[in-house]
């Protein structure tokens, strides 16, 4: 067994050499393994001469900006991707010029700062590393419509849950809405959540969640369900794609905000979950 004091490389030729300092005489010994392919040392362990590797798999579950996408509405113009020239070193060039790009365009990282005082920049990013995170699969087919819009119930999400959700975790509301990101209808037709649900949700007192919906409220009869929500400092990651590709219950998270300073509510981000 590899102890502690060992340590491995990996040589020209893809073998990962192990040197085991035994102690028990003045030098250590060589054993070779060969590293197969599709096999990485993100979790490999050397153990009675084999190798266990795990394999990591990287799943972007943020949702494309382009021209003619979705948006809020209201006073918000439409994303658009303009040119604007620049001269630089006596030679002329065009640059992309990201115009209408607002605090919640695309996928966003949402705080209660307004609330509580702070900014997203705020937030350390050691924080939003690799979070220890907890997927609910509730496909949007089996959800009950109220008010012409999929419904998230308690009863939903508790029999998504394949195992205890341990306090200040991350929590994935996955219903698989991504998939109609490119949809005229896409900001009519999403789920949202009840206030059971909301408050279910809350108890688990989750560090950030993430959501597959662009709007997880109800907007016919409003509930008021995020009061409470904000007020328990959750973070949020809104209108995420490819929640129901994740297959793992337990996974991690990590989500990059644009660092852009003073924004409390929505900052643009990239979010990923990684398995293994």
């Amino acid at each position: 067994i590899l102890k502690r004091s060992s340590y491995f490389t990996i040589d020209m030729n893809c073998n990962i050499v192990v040197e085991l300092c035994t102690g028990l005489v003045d030098h250590g010994f060589i054993r070779t393994f060969r590293l197969s392919e599709k096999t990485n040392l993100f979790k490999g362990t050397v153990n009675k001469g084999t190798i266990k590797g795990g394999i990591m798999k990287i799943i972007d579950i943020t949702g494309p900006i382009y021209e003619g996408m979705w948006d809020y509405g209201g006073e918000i113009k439409p994303f658009r991707l303009g040119k604007v020239k620049m001269e630089y070193a006596g030679v002329e060039y065009e640059l992309d010029s990201l115009e209408n790009m607002i605090a919640f365009t695309g996928t966003y990282f949402e705080t209660p700062g307004d609330v509580h005082g702070y900014t997203a920049n705020d937030v350390p990013l050691e924080k939003l590393y690799g979070i220890d995170s907890y997927v609910l699969q509730m496909p949007c087919e089996d959800l009950k419509i109220v008010d012409n819009r999929p419904c998230v119930f308690a009863d939903d999400m508790e029999k998504a849950e394949k195992g205890k959700i341990p306090e200040g975790s991350g929590i994935i509301m996955s219903t698989g809405y991504g998939k109609n990101w490119e949809n005229k209808d896409y900001l009519q037709k999403c789920p949202f959540l009840n206030k059971d649900a909301m408050d279910y949700l809350i108890d688990k007192k989750p560090l950030i969640v993430a959501f597959d919906t662009p709007s997880a409220e109800n907007d016919v009869h409003p509930e008021n369900a995020f009061e409470r929500y904000f007020n328990a400092n959750i973070l949020t990651v809104t209108a995420c794609i490819n929640l129901e590709k994740i297959k793992n219950y337990n996974v991690k998270l990590t989500v990059m905000p644009l660092k852009i300073l003073k924004v409390s509510l929505g900052c643009p981000a990239r979010a990923i979950v990684i398995e293994d």
